[in-house]
């Protein structure tokens, strides 16, 4: 998307509304962009193990359409082509957009099919968490 001059920056801050100005996060800057960051981290397994991965996402503006997803990807990944189109096996995040969609995607990729869980699960969406 830096190509197209449509890729945004991030922004090392606790934000407007925090408990510590010091518990700091990463956040979009500026609106009405396309936004992307990987990290490397050493191989694991849980086999017959729980895997539990989670985020939190806080939107201080008020978002009239926008997602954010964390996606967990192979080892295989050139991180520097990294992108929206970079195939994952598991794909999770909040969706807004107007007042009819706030819900949470979650999607586990197998043999090259995206399989969405069936069940809906409502995004709860507020400026100060």
């Amino acid at each position: 998307k830096k190509d197209e001059g449509t890729a945004g920056e991030w922004v090392h801050t606790a934000g407007k509304w925090h408990g510590d100005p010091e518990d700091k996060g990463i956040q979009t800057s500026p609106d009405y962009r396309f936004f992307a960051t990987s990290a490397k981290f050493p191989e694991f397994s849980n086999k017959d193990k729980t895997l539990v991965l989670q985020f939190s996402v806080k939107h201080e503006q008020k978002l009239d359409c926008g997602g954010g997803y964390v996606k967990l990807i192979s080892d295989e990944l050139d991180q520097k082509t990294f992108s929206g189109e970079t195939p994952y096996s598991i794909m999770f995040g909040p969706d807004i957009c107007g007042y009819s969609t706030k819900k949470v995607h979650a999607i586990l990729a197998y043999k090259g099919k995206n399989n969405p869980i069936k069940k809906e699960v409502a995004c709860e969406t507020d400026q100060l968490t």
